[in-house]
C-alpha cells in the first residue's frame, strides 16, 4: 500500500532531521521533472525553492491514484489576496501549480478552491476547482458534503499567507486528510506565529509530528500519524 510505504518514509525522514537543498535530479530520461512543470505552467513554486522539498516527499507517489487538495488557486485580480499579480511567471494564468500537480502525479485526482471567480475553470482533465472559504467552517463543510466528506491524501496550503487563516484553514481541513497523509502550509513568513511558538499547530494535528524547512517562504510539513510517545517540543 502507497500510503504505508509513505508513512514509513517520513518516520525516518522526521527521525533524521533531513535537510532539502540543491536541485531536482530525474532518475531516468521518462522521469518528469517537477521544476519544469511548475515553471511550464507559470507557477512560483520552483523559483520559491519548494520543488526539491515536493520532489522528496512525493516522487514515490507519482504513479499513484493520489487524492491532492491545493487551497488557493492564483487568482489575477489586482489587489485582491494573495494576487498572483506580480509573482506569476511567463504562461500562467489561475491554476498552473493545480496543472503541474496534475500531469505529475499521473494517476491522481487534483481538487483546488479559492474565493475568486476567475480560478474557476471545469474543463481539464482530472482538475476540479471550487469557490469556497477556507476560513468558514460552514463553507467548508458545504463543500467536503458536496464531495462526499472524501478524505485526501496530499493537502496544500497556499491561500492567504497570514498566519490566523493559516491555522483556521488547518483547522478546518485537517479532519479530511487520511491517516498517513501529509498537510503543508506555504509561505509562513518571518515572524509569524507558526514558527515563533510552534506548539500551537499541536492542538489543530493532534501532536501529530511536523518541521519546518527553510527561513524565507518557510513550509510547515505535518505527517498525520500520531507518535506512540510525546517527543520533546519543537525547537530550532
Amino acid at each position: 500500500m502507497y500510503i504505508s510505504c509513505f508513512s514509513k518514509f517520513l518516520i525516518a525522514l522526521i527521525a533524521t532531521g533531513t535537510a532539502f537543498s540543491g536541485s531536482v535530479v530525474a532518475s531516468s530520461s521518462n522521469e518528469k521533472d517537477l521544476g519544469q512543470l511548475f515553471r511550464h505552467y507559470g507557477s512560483d513554486k520552483d523559483i520559491n525553492g519548494y520543488t526539491s522539498v515536493y520532489h522528496a516527499l512525493f516522487n514515490s507517489l507519482k504513479n499513484e491514484p493520489v487524492k491532492m487538495l491545493e487551497i488557493g488557486i492564483g487568482t489575477m485580480i489586482p489587489g485582491a489576496h494573495s494576487s498572483m499579480v506580480g509573482y506569476a511567471r511567463p504562461g500562467y494564468k489561475p491554476g498552473g501549480s493545480l496543472r503541474a500537480w496534475r500531469d505529475y502525479f499521473v494517476n491522481g485526482s487534483i481538487y483546488g478552491i479559492d474565493i475568486q471567480e476567475d480560478t474557476q475553470f471545469h474543463d481539464e482533465a482530472r482538475i476540479e476547482t471550487y469557490l469556497c472559504y477556507s476560513n468558514d467552517k460552514t463553507e467548508v463543510e458545504a463543500l467536503m458534503g458536496h464531495l462526499g466528506d472524501m478524505k485526501f491524501d496530499i493537502i496544500i496550503d497556499d491561500g492567504s499567507h497570514f498566519d490566523m487563516d493559516q491555522m483556521k484553514t488547518l483547522s478546518h481541513f485537517y479532519p479530511y486528510l487520511k491517516d498517513g497523509g501529509i498537510y503543508i502550509i506555504e509561505d509562513i513568513y518571518p515572524g509569524s506565529t507558526l514558527t515563533t511558538m510552534p506548539s500551537v499547530l499541536s492542538s489543530f494535528c493532534h501532536n501529530d509530528p511536523y518541521f519546518f524547512v527553510g527561513i524565507h517562504n518557510n513550509i510547515c510539513v505535518i505527517f498525520k500519524n500520531h507518535l506512540k510517545r510525546d517527543g520533546a517540543p519543537y525547537s530550532y
